[in-house]
């Protein structure tokens, strides 16, 4: 025999154990992939919100760059001297030498206090006055600048308006030489042009062109000083031309032609997405200016993004292995601690006899054993309590009636509809999901609000205000759900501080609800009113009244007829009518009035003359009593 005991004894310490250490495990590993999972959703929305602002200050930046280089061409329509240069002709060559002196020294400054303008270029209604480029370009007599003075002309008429000017892209100036080592450059060859008609003030007409070059090398600097490393970008006009870009391949190109998957996940004018381009997958984050209409596009790839999780991984595997031989070595041997304590008890009582009724075990711990101890103390007193007096036994009977039926008189908190909890619930997401907007929150606080004020089981006594205000919580829930029912409520002032006993109003105001106005498809007016009595201040009048389909004289007169029975007997009608909802919130909300004001109270039902049915509760209070 004890080597059977000693063999279920070792059985139980492995099972136990090997069940805590496989719960313990799984439990970790759960965790490691929750925290994975919640790491790699919040960077990635970290890195897209960061993604946003980046683009948001690199547009800004590139709007304020290409305002102050279309404000420079402001001079011509401002400076008389040009203006003038622009309508004259034939003129002789010292003339000339002294126009582009002039000119040289009015832009000239601009250039070089302006890091973003590299060339100016100014044309009459023929042929081009005056140039000044910082990449020096040489034009000889073999050279001709006539298709770049088309493309001013005709782009001087396009719908972007940057600082009064019209935004094209395109390569160095055709009928200039330069450097070969400045046109092998990608970001100095391509360029961004603002150019504009230069208009005389009287008469009002054109007189000229005017071009302003900056090479994409600015955008470069822009998006690079903005931008982190590992992140890409697209820079596009309002044709989805790339203007600029981290991959020098595609500049030039268009972005239809090159990436179109990412013009089919464009909604508006700004946001962000994830993406799978030539077998990597990118998040993707986009905004176009609403000033130059300028397109950028930034993207960073997830194995970058999965690289900056590694020692978060790393971090979390060595917390788990320590935590887990921790864990495995204090398991193994509070195990075994507590068992042997377990072992000794059941052997003890084993041995139990007759005569060890008076013996008496010290709890210790309140674990397991401690609670069997503890309840085999109490099973000891109460058998001696039995065998000491019969007399005792039944006041113990007595003293567990009256305690059932306080907490029959409590079970009133428990009748609220479970229908109604999760039909709210339900309507409060689907609202959610269609609104989104404030209304929810409003249901939400009324909902918490309602359920906050109606689970105080020890406040025996409130003051009508807050009955008040979980009826108004309550029924501002049921109006959202049916709309078609209106509440009122009319309470006097003097009424709010007066006390009556807590979640005595709203099993009546749901029997309206559900009995009253169900079966018109919750369409109807309920109202409450609470008045002090004018002649009699210590009396308390309440109404409760629907035009619902009303309820029959038989019903009335049998609901009515509760009045006349005292607790007792309303205790054995309730035990009989478990069935009936009514009847049961009825009989508990007059056997807890009756318990406070024993025979003055009443509650009467009586039918309405236009339909419906009133609920009428006239308490006489203590309120005035001196």
């Amino acid at each position: 025999m004890k080597k059977n005991s000693s063999r279920k004894k070792i059985s139980i310490v492995k099972r136990i154990s090997i069940t805590n250490i496989g719960i313990f495990i799984i439990a970790c590993l759960l965790s490691i992939l929750a925290t994975l999972e919640l790491n790699v959703e919040y960077h990635i929305d970290r890195d897209a919100q960061m993604m946003r602002v980046y683009i948001s200050n690199t547009l800004n930046s590139v709007d304020n760059t290409l305002k102050d280089m279309g404000r420079v061409s402001l001079i011509a329509f401002s400076d008389q001297t040009v203006q003038d240069i622009l309508k004259g002709t034939d003129y002789s060559f010292n003339e000339k030498m002294e126009n582009d002196e002039y000119l040289t020294k009015l832009y000239s400054s601009m250039i070089s206090i302006r890091d973003d303008v590299k060339g100016i270029y100014i044309f009459n209604k023929d042929d081009m006055v005056f140039y000044s480029d910082v990449a020096n370009p040489f034009l000889g007599f073999e050279w001709d600048v006539t298709p770049f003075f088309q493309k001013v002309k005709v782009n001087s008429d396009l719908t972007t308006n940057i600082s009064g000017c019209h935004m094209y892209m395109d390569t160095l100036p055709e009928g200039f030489k330069y450097v070969q080592t400045y046109t092998k450059n990608i970001f100095q060859e391509n360029n961004i042009y603002l150019v504009r008609p230069i208009r005389s003030f009287s008469p009002y007409e054109v007189i000229g062109y005017i071009a302003l070059r900056t090479p994409i090398f600015t955008l470069q600097k822009i998006c690079s000083s903005y931008l982190e490393s590992n992140v890409s970008y697209i820079v596009a006009d309002e044709n989805s031309n790339i203007a600029c870009s981290s991959n020098e391949t595609i500049i030039s190109g268009n972005l239809s032609d090159v990436y179109p998957e990412l013009l089919n996940h464009m909604d508006g004018s700004k946001g962000s997405f994830s993406l799978k381009l030539k077998g990597e997958k990118y998040l993707c984050a986009y905004q176009r200016s609403s000033y130059s209409n300028m397109l950028l596009i930034t993207l960073k790839t997830y194995e970058s993004i999965y690289d900056e999780l590694t020692p978060l991984v790393v971090t979390c595997i060595i917390i788990t292995i320590v935590s887990a031989l921790v864990v495995l070595f204090s398991v193994g041997a509070l195990t075994r601690k507590n068992l042997k304590r377990l072992t000794d008890f059941s052997v003890d009582i084993k041995n139990f006899q007759p005569d060890d009724l008076t013996r008496h075990y010290e709890v210790g711990y309140m674990d397991e054993v401690g609670v069997l101890k503890d309840s085999f103390n109490k099973m000891i007193r109460r058998l001696n309590d039995l065998v000491i007096s019969e007399y005792q036994a039944k006041d113990e009977l007595q003293k567990a009636e009256i305690s059932e039926q306080k907490m029959a008189m409590l079970y009133l908190k428990q009748q609220i509809n479970p229908h109604f909890l999760y039909n709210t619930l339900d309507m409060i997401r689907l609202k959610a999901a269609i609104n989104k907007d404030m209304e929810v929150s409003q249901m939400l606080m009324k909902l918490v609000s309602f359920y906050r004020l109606s689970t105080k089981v020890h406040d025996s006594m409130v003051a009508v205000r807050k009955e008040v205000e979980m009826l108004d919580a309550y029924m501002s829930l049921m109006c959202y759900r049916y709309s078609d029912i209106v509440y009122h409520s009319d309470i006097m002032p003097e009424a709010l501080d007066m006390e009556i006993p807590n979640f005595i109003l709203q099993p009546l105001l749901e029997n309206s609800l559900m009995h009253g106005l169900k079966d018109r498809r919750y369409q109807g007016t309920v109202t409450l009113r609470i008045w002090v009595n004018e002649q009699d201040k210590k009396e308390l009048d309440i109404w409760l009244i629907d035009d619902g389909i009303g309820i029959p004289d038989d019903k009335i007169a049998e609901l009515n007829a509760y009045n006349d029975k005292d607790n007792e007997a309303l205790y054995r009608v309730q035990t009989q009518s478990q069935g009936d909802r009514t009847h049961l919130g009825v009989i508990n909300v007059i056997s807890r009035l009756k318990l406070y004001y024993k025979e003055n109270v009443e509650v009467v039902y009586m039918r309405n003359e236009t339909g419906g049915t009133t609920v009428k509760i006239k308490i006489r209070t203590a309120s005035e009593e001196t």
